[in-house]
């Protein structure tokens, strides 16, 4: 029954994210959780993140920015081992709730007028920096949502260049996370096996997600990217509710 809920929940989520330009590992880290406990949450949602990615690489390969792609990927590969190396020896809770309140407050993107969505406010050198701290948090926490979103939008994409140039930096992303887990003994039976199977799914639902993405405007899509990310900052922020109120008590 509980791989029944997987695969379901995988599909919506990942053809849910597919429409949102990411933001798939927030939604999905309940449901793991819900289905496998907690202790392998991560590398069950890397195994099957990097087999949606490279499905998205494979429908999105023509709309793929290679010049941004080759800036992005040594501080990816860096940022991911270094992050993957501290994974389960380091507090998150600090993190997290950091990214969910940066999260939420990318919502002034969503009043940003019509005229200025094309205009290039991050050069390509600038992802340098930012792919290495993102993947960086991403090994170490396990998934930070579509937080490099932003970034991506205020470089000037288009809704298929975004997705499909996020998607292969992801690969490596994932590829070197998986590679960082297994070296450091997180890769069990089951979480191949679950892993696998998320994996499946989510190739399926991404099709369907593409199918729907041709039928949305850039405005529109832009729209979706932006409401998401803030969807994404308040569900991290209140998975660490207790954390908050503690903090509070202490004060």
């Amino acid at each position: 029954m509980k791989i029944i809920i997987l695969i379901i929940g995988g599909f919506l989520i990942f053809a849910l994210s597919t429409l949102s330009g990411g933001g798939a590992s927030l939604l999905l880290m309940p449901l793991i959780i819900f289905v496998v406990g907690a202790k392998s949450v991560a590398p069950i949602m890397t195994l099957g993140i990097a087999m949606s990615s490279s499905s998205r690489v494979f429908l999105f390969f023509k709309n793929i920015d290679w010049n941004l792609f080759k800036w992005l990927l040594p501080s990816t590969i860096v940022g991911s081992v270094l992050g993957a190396r501290l994974f389960a020896s380091l507090s998150s809770d600090w993190i997290q709730l950091i990214i969910g309140v940066f999260l939420v407050f990318t919502v002034v993107q969503f009043f940003q007028k019509p005229k200025d969505v094309k205009k290039r406010h991050i050069k390509t050198w600038h992802f340098v920096p930012i792919g290495f701290g993102i993947s960086f948090l991403s090994g170490l926490i396990g998934g930070v949502g579509p937080l490099m979103n932003s970034a991506y939008m205020n470089y000037g994409m288009t809704k298929e260049e975004l997705i499909g140039t996020r998607s292969a930096n992801a690969v490596v992303l994932h590829i070197s996370k998986l590679a960082s887990y297994a070296y450091f003994g997180y890769m069990t039976g089951d979480v191949l096996k679950f892993g696998i199977i998320l994996g499946i799914t989510a190739i399926v639902g991404n099709y369907f997600g593409k199918k729907l993405l041709k039928m949305i405007s850039e405005l529109f899509f832009r729209k979706i990217v932006i409401t998401t990310m803030v969807i994404s900052g308040v569900l991290m922020i209140y998975k660490h509710k207790d954390f908050i109120l503690n903090i509070i008590h202490s004060i």
